[in-house]
């Protein structure tokens, strides 16, 4: 029998951003600092190429990996960020392997840079053409603050910050401060036109910014949006927030505080995701500097032995994709899951011949006959949407197991609860 190589999936959270993005929100997660930080700040933070992120000491750029505790493994000096004077966070884009940055343009006017990659270099830096006020397809010459009428009102901050990517790269979130602007620091995004020429700034939206300061835009499956702010509400000082919305959707939700778990009477902000899981940077008094990063430790580390990969492997004894897609009491999917449902197609298309079962499974509140009824509607609710994208129906089983199979027994929290409120999706072996 031929060999498959593939890998075994318990919980999904190590396999894609969508699903640390939501372990993430819903604090899945603890938060302890680093024990790699240092006196001297650790910041600003991105993602980089291969799952890796990247933080600034000094003048220094380090890039580290995340180990299976999701500590940070030995940070590794990153050369070929080194000399392209950037300030703040950068936007990594694998598909075009280009950088888009932000860094001071000797004028006194901090504006995006964009570099390519070639021979494990960074090269081709040049400024980003962004349209003025008034829609041109002329091309802008000197600052693109200046043509645009983009000019600063708040002494001490000016230009284009922090910028992150939307769209699969052709939008760029960004933070500044403009006439146009609430009076701080606001959030605003670009989007590219063609010809090397970008959109002029447009802002995020009034149910994102704030009389406040916001900053550190960081979105997630264009459906998730992390930011920090200052706005009432919080914690004290900036707080991390999250908003959504759905993929066909242009307006933001009311943003939401990410809670205690995350935030402090401190400065807490900057989040950076990879497929693993999620840090951010806070200058907490918990730390070791005035800027440190933040990990995550496992709230059940008990299931930390289901999160491993299989190589090898002479049949596809164990594929088993665990799926946390429902509120309470609803049996359809929140669209920021569609990405997720989306890799679970590109593995079970690794098996043509495969016939799945696709369980549906709630949690203890309610009656058992109410249940089960419940677990079947949520298990044929994913098996339409898989069947719709191409997956035989012959190969499908829907079952409802209501809450006789909790992964998590006696749950008491609602984070615990979601985790039972779950679909499992697993080859059938004859």
């Amino acid at each position: 029998m031929r060999k498959l190589i593939y890998i075994v999936m318990m919980i999904a959270l190590v396999h894609n951003i969508s699903a640390a993005e939501d372990k993430f929100s819903e604090g899945k997660y603890e938060f302890i600092s680093s024990n790699k930080n240092t006196k001297a700040e650790e910041c600003p933070m991105s993602p980089y190429m291969k799952g890796s992120t990247v933080f600034f000491r000094n003048d220094t750029a380090y890039m580290f990996y995340p180990r299976m505790d999701l500590e940070l493994d030995t940070p590794i000096v990153c050369h070929e960020l080194m000399g392209l004077e950037i300030q703040g966070t950068f936007a990594y884009d694998k598909n075009a392997n280009k950088i888009y940055f932000s860094k001071n343009d000797g004028a006194g006017n901090a504006e995006l840079y964009e570099a390519s990659y070639m021979g494990e270099r960074w090269t081709d830096i040049k400024k980003l053409k962004i349209k003025g006020v008034m829609p041109s397809k002329a091309v802008i010459k000197g600052s693109s603050l200046a043509a645009g009428r983009w000019n600063h009102t708040v002494k001490g901050t000016t230009g284009f910050f922090n910028p992150s990517l939307g769209r699969g790269g052709r939008r760029i979130y960004f933070s500044g401060t403009f006439l146009a602007g609430k009076g701080n620091r606001d959030l605003w995004y670009i989007d590219y036109d063609g010809d090397d020429l970008w959109s002029r700034p447009k802002s995020i939206g009034d149910s994102i910014n704030t009389a406040g300061k916001e900053d550190f835009a960081y979105v997630v499956g264009d459906t998730a949006l992390y930011f920090a702010s200052t706005r009432e509400g919080g914690f004290g000082d900036m707080d991390i927030w999250v908003s959504h919305k759905g993929r066909k959707d242009t307006t933001w939700g009311a943003p939401v505080n990410l809670g205690d778990h995350i935030n402090s009477s401190a400065a807490d902000y900057n989040v950076a995701f990879n497929k693993v899981s999620a840090y951010f940077i806070s200058n907490r008094a918990s730390g070791k500097g005035k800027a440190d990063i933040y990990r995550p430790i496992w709230i059940n580390p008990a299931r930390e032995k289901e999160l491993m990969a299989h190589s090898t492997l002479e049949e596809p004894k164990g594929f088993n994709w665990v799926l946390f897609f429902f509120d309470f009491n609803m049996t359809s999917m929140k669209p920021e899951y569609e990405a997720q449902l989306d890799e679970l197609l590109s593995a079970m298309k690794e098996f043509p011949d495969g016939k799945f079962e696709i369980s549906g499974h709630t949690d203890s509140r309610g009656s058992a006959e109410y249940n089960l009824k419940l677990s079947q509607k949520r298990a044929e609710y994913i098996k339409d949407l898989l069947v719709k994208k191409g997956i035989d129906p012959s190969n499908l089983v829907a079952v409802g197991r209501g809450m006789t199979e909790p992964v998590i027994p006696d749950a008491q929290e609602e984070a615990e609860h979601e985790q039972n409120r779950r679909v499992d999706i697993k080859i059938i072996n004859e």
